[in-house]
């Protein structure tokens, strides 16, 4: 277990950030064989200048409970990669739900993204937590409440 500060835009990507401390795990995941592809479509206009990421608002994203996502990288748009999606507010847990509904753009060269086009295709994966998360979070428990 470590502790870990956590630094997250409180108002809007680029604006004010926040900090929040806590304990966190390092555990395994195991990818089902289940998954689905997410169109990441432009919801906004906007001008992009090589080299120089840009946020862009995006047609909401729902991420389901328990799922992990990474960008397909054979399909993306031609003026960029689609480097991360991005959320405000307080970290969410993996086996919460969870909805995007803005991406960091990285420019690869200079022009215009057009309200409507595709960014990029996300994967979605369903994963089962291992249990070594189990084990260190009982762990915890355990010390929390035998301290003598």
């Amino acid at each position: 277990m470590a502790k870990i500060e956590y630094v997250f835009w409180k108002d809007k990507i680029g604006g004010e950030t926040e900090r929040q401390v806590t304990e966190a795990f390092s555990y395994g995941f195991t990818v089902g064989p289940h998954g689905e592809w997410e169109m990441v479509i432009a919801k906004e206009d906007k001008e992009v200048r090589k080299d120089e990421l840009v946020n862009i608002k995006i047609n909401e994203i729902e991420v389901p409970p328990k799922s992990i996502i990474l960008p397909c990288p054979i399909l993306r748009h031609a003026l960029g990669i689609v480097a991360s999606l991005a959320a405000v507010g307080k970290p969410t847990a993996v086996e919460e739900r969870r909805v995007f509904d803005e991406v960091i753009f990285h420019p690869l060269s200079d022009g215009k993204v057009n309200k409507g086009e595709l960014l990029c295709v996300m994967n979605i994966f369903y994963a089962t937590i291992e249990r070594r998360l189990v084990r260190g979070a009982a762990e915890k428990w355990l010390r929390e409440r035998y301290r003598y």
